[in-house]
């Protein structure tokens, strides 16, 4: 009999517990069972709302990334027992975005966009409580800027 693939255990952990979010705890039972590489696509695939810091760090856009940062801060905020999760979690995600920036054979506006990212969790790493204030005046910025162009 064949082994089940991770995404197939994915599956059946989620159907057998049928879960209308992942907490804290779903989350730890997840990450017991498989890897965390896959686990946040796949929650993303089924609909499933996580909760930081599981749900980790958006980079699609830099509006997606400031609403996640900004949610990081105030988790990190209010639960000093999440903070270092929270702050892996942005390293993470820093590294994983500056790799894209550098690399040669992504399309030069998106490296800027993704060197743009990269500012913005160092800010967060930074002083993740000032962030929600510095993205917005950040933001204005980049806005005038356009303008001017």
């Amino acid at each position: 009999m064949p082994k089940a693939t991770k995404r197939q255990q994915f599956d059946a952990l989620i159907g057998a517990n049928q879960w209308t979010a992942i907490h804290a705890a779903e989350w730890e039972l997840l990450r017991q069972t498989l890897s965390e590489g896959s686990l946040r696509d796949w929650l993303a695939e089924v609909g499933l709302p996580v909760d930081q810091p599981y749900r980790g760090v958006d980079t699609k856009t830099l509006d997606a990334l400031e609403d996640s940062l900004a949610t990081m801060a105030a988790l990190y905020e209010r639960d000093i027992s999440k903070r270092k999760l929270c702050r892996a979690t942005v390293i993470a995600a820093k590294d994983r975005t500056r790799f894209a920036a550098n690399n040669q054979k992504v399309d030069p506006v998106k490296r800027a966009l993704k060197s743009e990212m990269v500012e913005w969790m160092l800010v967060w790493l930074s002083d993740p409580a000032m962030f929600p204030s510095w993205a917005k005046i950040r933001k204005s910025i980049r806005l005038s800027q356009a303008n001017r162009r």
